[in-house]
């Protein structure tokens, strides 16, 4: 009781001077400081836009001068070679190249270049009836270089790309059974599709 009695009692004409000054000014900062909140908003998502933007320009303008590619002859060093692979794998590279319309052709503004290191054949367990394998894995293991021969520079170096594919030889497993020969052309296209993925993803 006797708090309120001060509270009620305490009408100096400086403070109320002051508590109406203290109003006023904080009246007139509120506007500025909305103003410059608001202002910092815009500074910052101008900033993210332009970082963003510069970004994918950076991208395309370092690989638009690009619009045609050497595919030498994939070198296989596996053991044994299997027949046919390097060959079947470099056209499946030249198509998906040809997919995308920034390359027009072959021509001497990049060169691809890949090395076969492994290839093989392995059974999965668990077996099946008779102790028979009823899945396989493909493994393919390779290197690849993509080079901008106009400005002699690598654009892509990858040493150890590696890629799985498993199949079954048998029914009622949830996916159609597949003989080799299918299952390692699917392979050879999920590999270069996967491969020049990676190298448009500098575009």
């Amino acid at each position: 009781m006797e708090e309120v009695s001060v509270v009620s009692t305490s009408y100096l004409v400086p403070k109320k001077k002051g508590a109406q000054s203290a109003k006023s000014s904080g009246d007139k900062r509120a506007p500025l400081l909305k103003n410059t909140y608001q202002k910092l908003l815009l500074l910052v998502f101008i900033c993210i836009l332009s970082l963003s933007g510069c970004g994918y320009v950076t991208r395309t303008e370092t690989l638009k001068h690009i619009d045609s590619v050497t595919i030498s002859p994939i070198d296989d060093n596996s053991t044994p070679a299997e027949y046919g692979l390097k060959d079947e794998l470099g056209d499946a590279i030249k198509q998906e190249f040809y997919r995308n319309p920034s390359i027009r052709g072959e021509g001497a503004d990049s060169l691809f270049t890949a090395t076969i290191n492994d290839y093989k054949v392995v059974p999965l367990l668990p077996l099946g009836q008779n102790n028979q394998p009823e899945q396989y894995r493909i493994i393919l293991d390779l290197s690849f270089i993509y080079q901008d021969l106009k400005r002699n520079k690598i654009i892509r170096d990858e040493k150890n790309y590696q890629k799985l594919y498993d199949f079954y030889v048998v029914t009622g497993r949830g996916k159609p059974p597949e003989d080799l020969k299918t299952a390692k052309a699917n392979l050879i296209r999920e590999s270069s599709q996967e491969i020049i993925n990676s190298i448009f993803e500098e575009w």
